[in-house]
């Protein structure tokens, strides 16, 4: 099991929030973010890119892809593939689920080494798409998302355990996203959540990467002990 934080954890570019990371023990992997990927993305990727490469040994790194994935994030997908053990990718919007399926695919193909992972976003859209996929294509089940359509994350885990490969693990605090103005999911892991409770024991038998996909440290940290000690 790899417990992973995102590559934005604190104020900064990659290389810096990887610096940050590495004395960390409790962090053995790192999911690159890119929801974007403009031309200052790629000027930043290629400024760090040897500095990134040197952290191949300390972290597992995994990938999270542009929303809406296109065609010409190829590029992104071929410089990562040699870095990152999977891709996570958002299904797109209704009935769009052939074209993104046969661009997923090729790229499967093509990058062998790395499998790609598709999350569960909005309801429905997970599912319109995995029939037209090869079955090595992959789950990331994120809890936040379950949580907020009223879903069981340990029911949802429990069928699909076989073909999950990456966890987004974060809670939901509606009271203080209406006082923080932030999200009400990517919260941190509450030790005394119901759902936490019955998914946690599932997890121990479970390969895959543990991402606590919140944005800061502090959060990160609180996440991770919760983890590590129910």
């Amino acid at each position: 099991m790899v417990i992973s934080v995102p590559s934005w954890v604190i104020p900064g570019t990659y290389l810096e929030n990887l610096r940050f990371l590495e004395g960390k023990d409790e962090v053995s992997g790192v999911e690159l973010l890119f929801f974007l990927y403009d031309e200052e993305i790629k000027k930043m990727l290629d400024r760090e890119w040897e500095g990134i490469l040197e952290y191949r040994k300390r972290f597992a790194f995994t990938a999270h892809l542009p929303d809406p994935l296109l065609p010409a994030h190829r590029e992104l997908v071929e410089r990562l593939a040699p870095l990152v053990r999977h891709f996570v990718a958002h299904p797109g919007p209704p009935g769009t689920a052939v074209e993104l399926a046969a661009l997923v695919g090729g790229w499967a193909a093509e990058f062998p080494r790395c499998r790609f992972l598709l999350e569960n976003t909005s309801p429905g859209l997970l599912e319109a798409l995995l029939p037209h996929l090869d079955s090595n294509a992959g789950i990331c089940m994120d809890t936040g998302h379950l949580l907020l359509e009223g879903a069981d994350p340990a029911a949802w885990f429990a069928g699909r355990r076989g073909r999950t490969g990456e966890i987004h693990l974060h809670g939901v605090d509606r009271d203080k996203a209406a006082l923080d103005g932030r999200l009400p999911d990517h919260r941190p892991v509450a030790a005394g959540a119901d759902w936490f409770r019955r998914l946690r024991p599932l997890l121990d038998e479970f390969n895959g990467v543990i991402n606590m996909e919140v944005f800061s440290w502090e959060e990160a940290r609180e996440s991770i002990a919760v983890f590590l000690t129910t």
